[in-house]
């Protein structure tokens, strides 16, 4: 598996806090684990949201109860598209209808 973190995802990411930068840095590396071994923690809360070609697999996982993270799964490739709360989850989304 090879990982890719867009620019919407670092500039949010460098955007939060010390502990939620933490956060985050700790659900990445469970998500990665995820997809290397097919073991998900349950806390992490990763669930697929949707399909479009060209994108892959969209999926979302909780960093804390209030951020969640948005990748795209494609064939080989994890794409880490941003973080966010949920509204702003929920607007990135909209751009893909």
């Amino acid at each position: 598996m090879t990982y890719q973190y867009k620019a919407r995802f670092e500039k949010a990411f460098r955007r939060h806090g010390p502990q939620e930068r933490e956060r985050i840095a700790e659900a990445v590396e469970q998500i990665q684990a995820f997809f290397e071994t097919r073991h998900a923690p349950e806390g992490l809360g990763l669930k697929k949201l949707f399909s479009r070609e060209g994108l892959g697999a969209v999926f979302e996982a909780r960093a804390t109860l209030a951020l969640r993270i948005l990748l795209a799964v494609q064939q080989d490739t994890v794409r880490f598209l941003m973080v966010g709360d949920h509204d702003e989850v929920r607007r990135f989304i909209k751009t893909f209808q």
